[in-house]
């Protein structure tokens, strides 16, 4: 479904950038400051506390979470600002489109988590559960911050405690593993979430729905 920008789009709503569709890519956290008649500054997106640089005319694409849902949309990076607020100047959205599986959203949140690794995949056996928490978490997977790697490949049953609706169960598949301090065991296993019902997927939607529209509200 094709949504039309008017209205859409206002200051102080929380953006989500990406410089490509790329699933590996980074995502960037930034803001709507300003919004002229032919484009919008957004506050400067940032890694590790240095400002992402890109290339002046090349388009990126974007998440614009509000009340009515979460969109996907594209623009085009102009040029930056320094003063008064270091801004990305960019092109007013286009090809706006709203995500029907909105919680793919990736969001940064700490939640407890039971993870059991299967043994045997016609059987399903898993071993004794163990206790990590999460670092984020989307529709589509979890990141889980653990000291015991799991290889790449393995798949896992998953036991988390939301605060609205308790322990929710759901399988997954271990696909990425980031070791970010050398020498330390620990570890950020990127979990795929498979076969989960629509109904577990809507709670994990709404739940990271109503935290970033906390953040929202705190100016975050």
């Amino acid at each position: 479904m094709i949504i039309s920008l008017e209205n859409m789009f206002k200051v102080n709503e929380r953006l989500e950038i990406k410089l490509s569709k790329e699933n590996n890519d980074p995502t960037y956290t930034s803001r709507i400051e300003e919004i002229m008649s032919d484009r919008m500054l957004i506050a400067m997106p940032m890694s590790k506390g240095r400002p992402v640089s890109y290339i002046k005319g090349n388009v990126f694409h974007g998440n614009l979470c509000n009340v009515s849902g979460f969109y996907d949309f594209k623009s085009i990076f102009l040029d930056r600002a320094i003063q008064p607020l270091p801004v990305w100047i960019v092109s007013k959205p286009f090809d706006i489109v709203k995500n029907q599986q909105r919680s793919f959203v990736r969001f940064d949140v700490t939640l407890p988590v039971l993870v059991e690794r299967i043994e045997d995949s016609e059987t399903d056996e898993t071993t004794t559960p163990l206790k990590f928490i999460t670092k984020n978490l989307s529709g589509g997977g979890v990141q889980i911050i653990c000291n015991e790697k799991i290889e790449t490949g393995k798949k896992i049953q998953l036991a988390m405690e939301f605060p609205e609706y308790g322990l929710v169960r759901m399988n997954g598949k271990v696909v990425r593993i980031i070791q970010p301090q050398e020498g330390r065991q620990l570890y950020w296993i990127g979990v795929e979430f498979s076969g989960i019902s629509e109904n577990v997927r809507d709670k994990i939607s709404k739940f990271i729905f109503k935290k970033q529209l906390e953040q929202r509200q705190k100016g975050l």
